[in-house]
């Protein structure tokens, strides 16, 4: 995994605008409809992990009443 919170490269939305295949408040709606959605993936892993740590957990609890 990269340090970047998309996957697009550098500069894509700065080369729609330059090409006038988009509008400055067009593009910069779209970084943040990708932002969101990378915030929001991110947040799903953290949940997923915290959910799996917890269920390990329980089930070394669990092992050690039954001995």
């Amino acid at each position: 995994m990269t340090n970047r919170i998309s996957p697009y490269e550098t500069g894509w939305l700065s080369m729609l605008v330059a090409r006038r295949l988009a509008t400055l408040a067009e593009a910069r709606e779209a970084m943040n409809r990708v932002a969101q959605a990378a915030i929001d993936e991110m947040e799903r892993r953290r949940k997923a992990a915290r959910r799996e740590k917890r269920s390990r957990r329980r089930r070394r609890r669990d092992d050690q009443m039954d001995g």
